[in-house]
């Protein structure tokens, strides 16, 4: 089975961060979405996972705009950073791509360092996420996604 992560990590790097942990411990290939064009081959790849900060919301525009494009009967997770991790990020991106007949098979979501608007003026706020625990979670949450898929 081949993985991939379609990823967009702005400002700290806390989803570069996470992403690299589960790179470094599962068989993923991490693909930044803005180097995704045309001729990106969907099928060479069995899971799809989406990677984003949180931003208004939502994934970041260039993953959402990738997550557009999958075709149907694709299997796939996501994974997110955010200020303050309370409720499902990923709803309205998992949306897009079950509308498309793809599969959510899990999300992910922790905390990430965040100095946005006037937080910037304290320092900010999470300034140790992802932590290591987090990072641990997120490994564990890919394996257990993998062997979802693979029954």
């Amino acid at each position: 089975m081949k993985t991939v992560i379609i990823y967009e990590s702005k400002h700290h790097g806390n989803t570069k961060k996470v992403c690299d942990r589960v790179a470094a411990e599962c068989q993923v290939e991490l693909i930044e979405a803005g180097s995704v064009g045309a001729d990106f081959n969907w099928e060479d790849y069995d899971l799809m996972g989406f990677a984003s900060g949180i931003a208004y919301s939502k994934f970041y525009d260039s993953v959402s705009r990738v997550a557009e494009q999958i075709p149907a009967g694709k299997r796939t997770f996501f994974i997110y950073t955010c200020a303050k991790n309370d409720k499902d990020f990923a709803a309205k991106i998992k949306k897009v791509v079950e509308e498309r007949g793809a599969k959510c098979l899990g999300t992910y979501g922790c905390r990430g360092f965040n100095t946005y608007g006037p937080l910037k003026l304290i320092g900010g706020m999470n300034k140790s996420n992802p932590n290591e625990d987090e990072l641990k979670a997120a490994v564990e949450f890919v394996k257990k996604v993998e062997k979802t898929y693979e029954k």
